[in-house]
């Protein structure tokens, strides 16, 4: 295996093939082999299906210009960006966008560059003139490194970072953010080639490295065992919600406690921190998906001890709310964590559970909710993935994902297909269009089908191509302790109601 970096004759992809010895530079594909890893800087020329994976392939690049093509990627994707940035034919000052026709001033601006979709630094500036394109290159000077968390505003910036790099596509890059004067953060800016020197160009060689490293390493790994070697450890967090008789939603919070086993979602009601309407399951970890499926039966048992009135509904799926999206989000531990596998996870993963989403609230959570690569890393050192709605409707729906969330963890390496870099496909993505979307389910589905471990789970898989081909959605209406064979308690007898007047008469007669 060969690390390839693709370029164009780029001063700073030079520098870095002199501090990255393990790499070696290219200017064609000619002499790429199917085993090679090639990371293009800003080349887009020749086929990725010549090597074993690229990083930032051809079509993400080019998604990234012209500019308003970026910005229409990003804008579909749930990233918010500025309209475009002119105004009767003239240019704004730099240090305002157009919002909805209207001007808003720019405050602040960050510079975040990523490798392998993760954060290796932060910059800020807080002079203007810092972000048009004809100046990107000549404001090194007026950008500081920061700490990850120095403030909210760097933590919101690196997010939205993560999320338009992955939106259109890309492996690495540098985007360019600002904090609005209505306190809002705003991408302006994707680079998928930026200029390196400094500082910055030591972030990129140690990432480049380490990449190297831990990439060569799983590829061992893989070649001795055939597939991912390590124990696997997956945990989730499924959110439902209540209904009434009448309904009306019921707040979680008045049953359930914040933390623990069972508790409250942290989004409030108006954002009060008093009124919690969504209830979360969070079932102890596992090794295996019919492990995993015993503890959340066995937190939907805890929960039942906390919510007692037979004659509310427990709903689950992606939307049984107006405007109170769910979510079904997947954790792995002992799982290296890179863009590659998020990629994986969205072609293999979040497209075939979307297939058997009910279609409505599907199209309705997303891109908000559940978009695509919508990844977190968690305290204990792994991460999750939340673009699934809440797949806690059934048992066998729950045991289906479970299962396929682990072949594709186990299998990452051999599903090699990256369908939503495509903005066509993205698009069908959070419409929900099942019909265009089903002949991509087809092929990667065959794909799944060829890994060994599809079919120690092919009896509990089989409900998606099932569900797709009779063209079924799961059920948000049916009452999940039901689905899941939990005892419903029986209502207590109403006592009969004895009229005013006759117990009266009755003391009367007792007394006389």
């Amino acid at each position: 295996m060969g690390y390839l970096l693709l370029h164009s004759g780029q001063p700073s992809a030079k520098r870095l093939l002199r501090r990255v010895v393990e790499c070696t530079g290219v200017e064609d594909l000619n002499p790429v082999a199917s085993h090679d890893v090639v990371i293009r800087f800003g080349n887009t020329n020749g086929d990725d299906n010549r090597a074993a994976w690229t990083l930032n392939p051809r079509q993400a690049i080019l998604n990234t210009a012209p500019r308003k093509k970026m910005l229409r990627i990003l804008k579909q994707n749930g990233v918010y960006t500025p309209s475009v940035n002119m105004e009767g034919g003239a240019e704004l000052p730099s240090d305002v966008v157009l919002e909805n026709g209207n001007r808003v001033k720019l405050i602040r601006y960050y510079r975040v560059p990523i490798f392998d979709l993760q954060p290796i630094g932060v910059y800020r500036a807080d002079s203007k003139d810092v972000w048009l394109e004809s100046r990107v290159s000549q404001t090194k000077d007026r950008f500081q490194e920061v700490p990850f968390d120095e403030d909210v505003y760097a933590t919101r910036a690196v997010r939205l970072a993560l999320r338009a790099l992955h939106a259109l596509g890309l492996d690495f890059g540098l985007v360019t953010l600002a904090i609005t004067a209505r306190d809002r953060t705003i991408c302006l800016n994707v680079n998928p080639a930026p200029i390196l020197h400094g500082r910055m160009l030591e972030q990129f060689e140690e990432a480049i490295n380490a990449f190297i490293t831990r990439d060569s390493s799983e590829q061992i790994d893989w070649e001795r065992n055939g597939r991912y070697g390590r124990v696997l450890k997956m945990g989730t967090d499924l959110e439902f919600m209540l209904r009434s008789a009448q309904g009306r939603m019921v707040m979680a919070s008045k049953f359930l406690p914040r933390s623990g086993r069972v508790g409250c979602d942290d989004r409030s009601l108006a954002q009060d921190g008093e009124r919690f309407p969504l209830a979360e399951v969070r079932p102890d970890p596992a090794t295996n998906p019919e492990e995993l499926i015993t503890n959340i039966r066995e937190t939907l048992t805890d929960a039942q001890k906390l919510i007692r009135p037979r004659n509310i509904q427990w709903l689950a799926g992606s939307m049984p709310f107006k405007n109170f999206p769910l979510g079904g989000h997947i954790h792995f531990s002992d799982l290296p964590f890179s863009s590659r596998l998020v990629k994986v996870f969205d072609t293999y993963l979040g497209l075939p559970v979307m297939m058997i989403e009910a279609n409505t609230t599907a199209a309705k959570r997303r891109p908000k909710y559940g978009f695509l690569g919508d990844v977190r890393f968690k305290s204990h050192g792994g991460f999750e993935y939340r673009t699934p709605g809440s797949w806690l409707v059934s048992p066998e729906i729950a045991l289906a994902v479970s299962a396929l969330a682990y072949v594709v963890a186990v299998h990452h390496r051999d599903l090699r297909e990256d369908l939503f870099v495509s903005p066509r496909k993205q698009r069908q993505f959070y419409l929900a269009d099942k019909r265009e979307l089903n002949a991509d389910f087809q092929r990667i589905w065959q794909q799944i089908e060829s890994t060994s471990t599809y079919r120690r789970y092919q009896g509990a898989l089989r409900i998606f191509p099932e569900m797709v081909r009779q063209g079924i959605s799961w059920d948000e209406a049916v009452d999940i302790r039901r689905s899941w064979g939990l005892p419903v308690e029986k209502a207590p007898e109403p006592r009969a109601v004895v009229p005013v007047s006759k117990r009266n008469a009755k003391k009367r007669g007792r007394n006389s």
